[in-house]
């Protein structure tokens, strides 16, 4: 008698299921607006932060800067950016001073202008600008911007009086980021301000103190000595708000620089082993064979044949392996070009060409418009580093050099502390650059002139010239060539009649 078998339980819906049932349909699935902002397969390796940038920095900060620093010492297209900042940026010299000191509106004062470009002129000489005596006020500037392009930040101490160490009483220390404390943190508590990375703050955000990192700096022995802000010039290039430490300029292109130039390094090696090893010899034992008389060979000395046309013979049981390397190939060019590209994106200021010395396909509207927008970028970074770096040090510098009267006019007689607003006045002059297209770009300026929409002044300025000087050099020039009898008056257009081209 066959006993039938109890009837199969049915599955317990799901609650998504009995819902369902409940209202009749299922409930709407939400779904974000922002593509970018969805969870997925195709975002799940996207990492996500909810921390502030002190935060991040805080864990990551030391981690840029030593693989940033390893960069410029083995990576060569981070070494190239780095000497693109300081050439742009900087430049053969140091920003000019431009004194503007006047007795009224419109009326200069002539003689407190060029006693005070001549004294700071002297300063800026090596031995007078920083007290170690190695840095002229161009390698100082030089060596502030390489190292905020590579570590993100700079660091100086000013000193005063007779700490400087010469007569304007004002010279500066030039200090390795390093020294600061990025591993000190402190949250706010009763009396005691917050400390981020080495920076304390009050509670409005600013820094008031900064910490040095003394001794030595294992996890057991780590000391660090408190120096007021008043005494710090640390500057960098804010990107968030609350950010208290600099990000290397390159962090966005580091990964690109490190893998494309591992990349490069692997392709040109395996090129080299493929071009240096013809093939393997395949024995049962495993030793090299031999051939002919080799009895003056040391054992197991390797086969090597060189001589066009040679034909070899191997011993019975021998067999040829043949190596192919498969780089170069024909688009591995193509390949790191490509990354190239990308890498030149994420660091500011440069341009693929210029970067990677890659002129081939450019012609003079393309290298004229990548050069321009370059430019544009470096102006702009210009304004920061006179706002960051130059205003205060020239403040100190003004203020100190009066009243210690190192500032000295033509007939002897120092300059007064009392009008020390009068002769605070001044500018900056950057670095120019020269035309992409000479021919184009005089016509256009001869053409803008004629219209009154420019000033000789501004066309200097350009350049990277200050007008004064180029007066002062075609007036040189004159009584030059008037003492030798030649004229210097362009040829008129007549005088090129039935010249042929």
């Amino acid at each position: 008698m066959r006993i039938a078998a109890p009837p199969a339980t049915p599955p317990t819906p799901s609650l998504f299921a009995r819902l369902r049932r409940f209202f009749g349909k299922a409930p709407p699935v939400q779904r974000r607006a922002f593509a970018a902002a969805q969870l997925n397969r195709l975002t799940d390796s996207w990492r996500i932060t909810h921390e502030k940038i002190d935060d991040e920095l805080r864990n990551d900060l030391d981690a840029l800067r030593n693989r940033s620093r390893t960069l410029e010492f083995n990576n060569d297209f981070q070494r190239k950016y780095l000497d693109l900042v300081e050439t742009n940026m900087i430049g053969e010299s140091a920003p000019r001073l431009v004194p503007l000191a006047d007795n009224a509106p419109g009326n200069p004062d002539t003689g407190a202008r060029e006693a005070i470009f001549k004294s700071w002129t002297e300063w800026c000489q090596r031995g007078n600008c920083e007290i170690s005596e190695q840095y002229s006020f161009t390698d100082l500037c030089q060596a502030i911007v390489r190292g905020t392009a590579r570590d993100g930040e700079g660091l100086a101490l000013p000193k005063y009086g007779a700490a400087a160490g010469n007569k304007w009483g004002f010279a500066l220390q030039l200090i390795d980021v390093d020294r600061l404390a990025t591993w000190l943190n402190r949250l706010p508590n009763g009396d005691q301000n917050a400390i981020v990375a080495g920076v304390e703050i009050n509670p409005v955000g600013k820094p008031v103190a900064y910490h040095f990192n003394t001794g030595a700096l294992t996890a057991y022995t780590r000391a660090v000595e408190r120096v007021d802000a008043a005494a710090v010039l640390h500057r960098f290039i804010m990107q968030r708000p609350e950010q208290r430490r600099g990000i290397p300029w390159s962090h966005a292109a580091m990964l690109s620089m490190h893998y494309a130039g591992e990349f490069a390094l692997s392709a040109l090696m395996a090129a080299k082993h493929g071009a240096d090893h013809l093939g393997f010899f395949v024995t049962k034992d495993g030793a090299p064979p031999t051939i002919g008389d080799q009895a003056d060979d040391e054992p197991g000395a390797r086969i090597a044949t060189s001589a066009p046309g040679t034909w070899d013979t191997l011993p019975e049981g021998v067999e040829v392996t043949n190596v192919e390397s498969k780089y170069p190939n024909e688009v591995f060019g193509v390949f790191m070009k490509s990354a190239y590209q990308r890498m030149s994106s994420g660091l500011p200021g440069s341009s693929y060409p210029e970067l990677c010395n890659d002129y081939e396909a450019v012609n003079f509207s393309s290298i004229r418009a990548a050069m321009v927008s370059a430019r544009d970028e470096w102006k702009k970074r210009h304004k920061w580093f006179a706002e960051a770096w130059l205003e205060p040090i020239f403040a100190d510098w003004i203020r100190w050099s009066l009243l210690k009267g190192a500032i000295v006019l033509a007939n002897g007689s120092p300059l007064p502390v009392a009008k020390a607003e009068k002769f605070a006045a001044h500018g900056w002059k950057f670095r120019g650059w020269s035309w992409v297209d000479p021919l184009k770009d005089i016509q256009a300026v001869k053409e803008a002139l004629d219209l009154k929409v420019t000033s000789r002044s501004r066309i200097a300025g350009d350049l990277g010239r200050d007008i004064e000087d180029v007066f002062d050099e075609l007036q040189s020039d004159e009584k030059l060539a008037a003492k030798y009898g030649i004229d210097l008056a362009p040829p008129s257009p007549t005088s090129y009649a039935g010249v042929q081209p």
